[in-house]
């Protein structure tokens, strides 16, 4: 989602910039990415920092964001031709929500926030960058499709627990990882270059 689907960096870093908690954040971010904390106590101490803020601007924020460039059209041209089009992010439920109810999504998943009368109180669910994997393998169980007949469409090093799967299609889109792009079998810089990869890809399987 972030960075392919919407021109953003992180949904994460996109509610910190709002609510004015970017330098608190970055003391968390540093813990984890030095192995000091797991994911999951990062996740908690990050959102730790919005507790009892007033969560109505980054919500009407939200509301104001952009697709990526030919995302909707793109979007729609799988689903004419027969694709089950989801999202799999470790991004927040808020962006997620809205970006699928936009593309009219099959599946949306993502981190989840427990939000009370416009307040955050804390996170319901994450979805770590190495569970990713794991979680397109069990959509692609429960639609009954074998992984060989997968294609996803990334951008970087939260991918690549996806981009190391034997999967049918890896397309790394305006790629910020140089493992992605090495493990991609295709690196575009349009979602409409994706799309026409895909439908070829398709009709070749």
């Amino acid at each position: 989602m972030d960075g392919t689907l919407i021109p953003m960096d992180s949904s994460w870093s996109f509610i910190h910039r709002i609510l004015g908690t970017v330098n608190a954040a970055s003391i968390y971010r540093r813990m984890y990415e030095e192995g000091k904390i797991s994911y999951r106590k990062w996740a908690e101490l990050d959102v730790s920092t919005w507790r009892d803020k007033d969560f109505t601007l980054v919500l009407s924020k939200v509301e104001d964001l952009n697709l990526m460039e030919h995302a909707r059209e793109s979007i729609s041209i799988l689903r004419e031709n027969g694709f089950i089009v989801g999202l799999i992010s470790s991004g927040l439920d808020i962006v997620a929500r809205k970006v699928c109810k936009e593309l009219d999504m099959d599946f949306c998943r993502s981190a989840t926030l427990k939000i009370v009368n416009g307040k955050v109180v804390g996170i319901d669910k994450e979805l770590a960058p190495e569970l990713k994997g794991y979680v397109l393998r069990s959509i692609a169980r429960d639609y009954g499709i074998s992984l060989s007949r997968t294609a996803f469409v990334g951008d970087g090093d939260s991918d690549l627990s996806i981009f190391q799967m034997d999967i049918g299609l890896k397309i790394a889109f305006r790629a910020r990882s140089e493992q992605i792009v090495r493990l991609a079998d295709y690196s575009v810089k349009d979602l409409l270059e994706a799309a026409k990869i895909l439908l070829i890809w398709k009709g070749s399987n």
